[in-house]
């Protein structure tokens, strides 16, 4: 629940400011995902997110653990987005194509 000082102190706002705000708000919640590991399966390293609606696409670097000595591989980009209460992820290649929603 959002605490009232924080809806006392959004009301009024210009719409400007709300958008910036909406943006530092998503900014967090992909920094805390990808901190919690909660989205992201195995072993990867984040180069790079953007934002599209409900859908957050991360460029990353993936290991395969395969022991392999290409490792890591890409960076490839990774499509996120929640369904049902889960993580849904898509692969999307080496260029970023954003997907339907």
């Amino acid at each position: 629940m959002i605490p009232k000082t924080i809806r006392d102190a959004l009301e009024g706002l210009e719409l400007s400011v709300l958008y910036e705000i909406r943006d530092l708000v998503e900014s967090q919640i992909s920094h805390q995902e990808s901190l919690s590991g909660e989205a992201l399966p195995g072993k990867r390293e984040i180069l790079e997110v953007k934002h599209e609606g409900s859908v957050t696409y991360r460029r990353e670097r993936v290991n395969c653990g395969k022991n392999c000595k290409g490792c890591p591989h890409g960076p490839y980009w990774y499509a996120y987005w929640r369904e049902g209460g889960k993580t849904r992820s898509k692969y999307i290649g080496k260029y970023l194509v954003k997907m339907d929603e």
